[in-house]
């Protein structure tokens, strides 16, 4: 059987493409990580590869807000391409920085359309950049989202590394929640949230983004697996 084939898209800042190229790997897929230029010179396409992966780092430098410059690139040069990924319903996982891509360039949480975000995820309420090893993550099933199919009510502890993580909008009872803070109802205290909401992942079918680090919770010798879930029901979902 054909293994089911991961990009990572990789851009100036990006730093944890490496973790989730082995999360996806050891989930049971292929991987490449595409550099930005590939896109720009035409050797890669957004539409080359069964699922797209948005890491977390600092793209960009995370000039004018985390994700920013990079979601706004994508946008412009490849706004086709990603409309065409979303057409074919391709799955996408953004976390952290990756998440912060995905809500600026209109993908998350789905009700706008490519370049027109209805969403942010703004400054923590610390006004700090949260950096913990252990935050107690709630996964739901909602039914209608790849990445955590038949996984609601698990509890995970990952890491988180954030200065903007706080999701915020007009209409948030239109957001399909895939993710809470300490409860599943979600816990938006400090420091049961790291950023005072009680929202750690959002979803629209195939395209999820997540704010804390799962990729960084996929072996039991190095603070636990709980996070391989995640990657392996995306991969699943394409088999």
């Amino acid at each position: 059987m054909t293994k089911p084939s991961v990009c990572i898209l990789w851009f100036p800042g990006t730093n944890c493409h490496h973790e989730m190229a082995r999360a996806f790997e050891k989930a049971g897929a292929t991987v490449t990580i595409v550099l930005l230029r590939e896109l720009i010179d035409g050797r890669r396409k957004l539409t080359d590869c069964d699922i797209l992966g948005f890491p977390g780092g600092f793209s960009f430098g995370d000039h004018f807000g985390s994700g920013r410059v990079a979601a706004f690139d994508l946008v412009r040069r490849f706004g086709d391409q990603l409309a065409a990924a979303r057409d074919k319903r391709i799955p996408m996982l953004g976390v952290c920085n990756g998440f912060q891509i995905l809500v600026t360039a209109g993908l998350l949480p789905g009700d706008g359309g490519i370049g027109m975000p209805t969403a942010l995820l703004d400054a923590n309420h610390s006004a700090r950049f949260e950096h913990w090893s252990e935050t107690k993550v709630v996964l739901r099933d909602p039914g209608n989202c790849v990445w955590t199919r038949g996984l609601g009510g698990r509890e995970i502890v990952m890491p988180v590394a954030h200065g903007e993580g706080r999701l915020v909008g007009p209409h948030p009872e239109r957001w399909t929640v895939m993710a809470t803070y300490a409860t599943l109802e979600g816990d938006a205290s400090y420091p049961a949230s790291p950023n005072g909401s009680p929202i750690a992942g959002i979803c629209n079918e195939e395209i999820a983004g997540l704010m804390p680090h799962p990729e960084r919770r996929i072996d039991a010798l190095h603070g636990g697996d709980g996070g391989l879930a995640i990657f392996k029901a995306g991969v699943g979902a394409v088999r």
